[in-house]
């Protein structure tokens, strides 16, 4: 399985990435405070930590004791 967006907010990590650059948001906290993401079930969190971090957008799916929210 692919993971490649958050399903709260239905926003790929394509978007959020690029929304991130624009608005020179640069943390999992900054996207949480402009409401883009990760303020609901928070299951996006670690892999928009690696999408900062790397660039990437798709990830495949993390064993649930490697999620860190």
């Amino acid at each position: 399985m692919v993971v490649d967006r958050c399903i709260c907010h239905e926003t790929s990590f394509l978007e959020l990435k690029e929304i991130a650059r624009e608005r020179g948001l640069n943390s999992v906290e900054e996207l949480r405070e402009a409401g883009l993401s990760s303020t609901n079930c928070k299951l996006c969190v670690p892999y928009i930590k690696r999408m900062l971090e790397t660039g990437e957008t798709k990830f495949d799916l993390l064993k649930p004791d490697k999620r860190s929210v």
